[in-house]
């Protein structure tokens, strides 16, 4: 059984190294790739369901690495979506947890969630690879970091036919697991004037080097440019906002209040804890903004930054003149803050933290960056 594969991986210490091949291997053959999108995410993201959008993506996530917590799963958030490499071990359990969550987007949320599993020697067959590598950001954080081409065609082979959509019927005996799954923070202020929600796609890979170098003379290294500093980082308190993760687990507006006003109780606790800094509590926003992930890769960068304006105008500047010498194509979404939807595997100690722009963020600097393609 090939099931450690990624558990095994090397892991590179900076985002430097995306283009050293030494770090990647070929995903096994034998594995499948999960792939999960909001359907009309851009309308949803209109109609103010960002918060919603973006719980879904996560729930697509957290419901397959609760199959076999024994196994490391690697995946890639994008927003209104994610992808998921799995082995074939779990993927029987894997139809049901995508068929449990698109009814869940459905009936909690009125998302229509696209859910599909394809095989990674098709991804060969079809001239793509799958290479992944690990990319340690912190030592509670490893995330996965995936090139080739096949996740771009496994997404275009899911929007294009149906012959990849889960078709199975759901097993009303499958228990769905979901525990871990967090949305208790308030919208997270930007540290500077505005935050970016960046997308890059070089046409040739051995360009991103120098795109890292170019954005850290622009915008400052990781640290000076991260998007949540410890002081922005507030509870909510807000029915609306808590309403979102209550809404997962029923329909009933009485127990979604009920729900919500056990959030409220745990959060005032946990305010109070971090406030007085009791025990393990004192370090707990620090271990937000360490597990955060504001910066990946998979076959593009994909960036939430902080920025001032004169920043903002020389990051556009640069990125159209990488665009108009046919270096990249890219994607930008502006915003005043950021949203942090969280899976908790250990309080003190394991964290994942989506962070994605409020008011589009991903889903509308992807199609920002597609709509470049029709610039003259």
């Amino acid at each position: 059984m090939n099931e450690n594969f990624y558990l095994n991986l090397k892991v590179m210490d900076n985002l430097y190294s995306i283009t050293n091949n030494e770090f990647y291997e070929d995903a096994p053959k034998d594995w499948f790739v999960v792939v999960s999108d909001v359907i009309d995410s851009t309308r949803a993201i209109e109609e103010g369901k960002y918060k919603e959008v973006n719980m879904v993506g996560a729930l697509s996530i957290i419901s397959i690495l609760n199959i076999a917590k024994n196994i490391d799963i690697p995946f890639v958030f994008g927003g209104d979506g994610s992808f998921l490499l799995i082995p074939k071990s779990i993927y029987k359990q894997s139809t049901q947890a995508l068929l449990a969550v698109k009814k869940i987007a459905m009936e909690s949320y009125s998302l229509n969630l696209r859910v599909g599993i394809i095989s990674i020697e098709e991804v060969y067959k079809r001239n793509k690879q799958i290479l992944i590598t690990k990319y340690k950001v912190s030592k509670d954080y490893t995330q996965a970091l995936i090139k080739g081409g096949g996740l771009e065609l496994c997404d275009n082979l899911l929007k294009s036919s149906d012959k990849y959509l889960i078709k199975e019927k759901i097993d009303e005996s499958f228990k769905l697991d979901i525990s871990g799954l967090e949305c208790r923070w308030k919208a997270i202020k930007t540290p500077k004037e505005e935050n970016l929600s960046i997308i890059i796609k070089a046409f040739d890979e051995s360009h991103y080097e120098k795109i890292l170098k170019d954005l850290d003379g622009i915008l400052g290294n990781n640290t000076l440019r991260h998007p949540i500093i410890n002081e922005n980082l507030k509870l909510s308190f807000k029915n609306k906002e808590l309403n979102v993760e209550a809404s997962i687990y029923t329909k009933n507006i009485i127990m979604r209040f009920l729900i919500s006003t056990k959030f409220k109780l745990i959060n005032a606790l946990g305010a109070y804890l971090m406030k007085e800094k009791v025990s393990l509590w004192g370090e707990y926003k620090d271990r937000i903004i360490s597990t955060s992930d504001t910066e990946k890769f998979d076959d593009m960068l994909r960036m939430i930054v902080a920025t001032d304006y004169l920043q903002t105008t020389a990051l556009e500047k640069y990125l159209e003149s990488e665009f108009l010498n046919k270096n990249i194509q890219y994607g930008l979404h502006k915003s005043d803050s950021s949203l942090m939807t969280c899976i908790i595997f250990q309080r003190h100690g394991k964290h994942i933290h989506f962070v994605d722009g409020s008011n589009g963020g991903y889903a509308s600097a992807s199609k920002n960056l597609k709509e470049s393609l029709t610039k003259k």
